[in-house]
C-alpha cells in the first residue's frame, strides 16, 4: 500500500496537529501555494505542481534549489490543481490519499475538493480531507470509524437517498434507516464505543469527524 499526501493552499493554523498525517507517506505533492505550508512544516515534497497563481515565488524557489521539480500548468484549464494532483498520486500508485489545506475561505474550492472524494471513491482509493478540526471521508459501503477523543461523527447523504443505514457504537443509533439528501438528521452523533460501525445498503454518505 502507498499513501500520498497532497498539500493545498487552504487554511492551516496548527502545524503540530497536521504533522502526524504525513507519517508513512510514500509520495508528497505540493499544490500551488501549498509549498508555503510544507516549508513551515520542514517537509520536502516529491513534486511541486500547479499553475502557481497563489504560490509565493520564494517558497517555490526554496524547494527548487533543493532539487524538487516544479511542474507548471496553465491558469486556464479544465481541472483544478487539486484534481491534477490526485491524478498524479493515483498514477504513482497511491491507494490512500490525504488532503491537507484543502478547505478554506473559498467555499467553491472547498466544496470542489470535498467532492473529489467521490472521484477517488469510484477509483477505490481511500481518501480523507484533514485539518485541525475535521476529517472528511466519503463511503458507499459498510465501514468502521475509530473514536477520536473530542470528535463527533456526522453522516450526510450526498445521493438522493441512502438506504439501509445501520449504526453500531454511536449514542444515537440508526436501524435500517433511509436518509434523504437535504436532511441534517445524521449530524453530530457521538461515540458510545471505541469503534463505530456503519452499514450502507445503497447510496453514498459524506462522513465527517469534527470537533469545535
Amino acid at each position: 500500500m502507498m499513501k500520498a499526501v497532497i498539500v493545498c493552499n487552504g487554511s492551516v493554523k496548527d502545524y503540530n496537529v497536521i504533522r502526524p498525517f504525513f507519517e508513512n507517506a510514500g509520495y508528497i505533492i505540493s499544490v500551488d501555494g501549498g509549498a508555503g505550508h510544507l516549508r513551515k512544516l520542514g517537509i520536502i515534497p516529491d513534486v511541486l505542481l500547479g499553475d502557481f497563481d497563489s504560490a509565493n515565488k520564494e517558497d517555490i524557489e526554496y524547494f527548487q534549489t533543493r532539487g524538487i521539480k516544479a511542474e507548471q500548468f496553465p491558469v486556464e484549464k479544465d481541472m483544478t490543481d487539486s484534481e491534477l494532483a490526485i491524478e498524479r498520486a493515483v498514477e504513482k500508485g497511491a491507494d490512500e490519499i490525504v488532503f491537507i489545506g484543502a478547505m478554506g475561505s473559498r467555499v467553491d474550492h472547498s466544496m470542489a475538493n470535498i467532492f473529489l472524494l467521490k472521484k477517488l471513491l469510484d477509483q477505490k482509493v481511500k481518501a480523507c480531507i484533514a485539518d485541525e478540526h475535521n476529517r472528511v471521508y466519503m463511503f458507499d459501503k459498510t465501514f468502521s470509524m475509530p473514536r477520536v477523543e473530542g470528535y463527533k461523527l456526522s453522516l450526510i447523504p450526498v445521493t438522493e437517498e441512502v438506504t439501509g443505514v445501520t449504526t453500531k457504537g454511536l449514542k444515537y443509533p440508526l436501524n435500517n434507516a433511509t436518509m434523504h439528501l437535504g436532511t441534517s438528521w445524521g449530524v453530530s452523533n457521538e461515540f458510545y464505543e471505541d469503534i463505530a460501525g456503519v452499514t450502507i445498503g445503497s447510496g453514498t454518505l459524506l462522513v465527517c469527524l469534527s470537533r469545535d
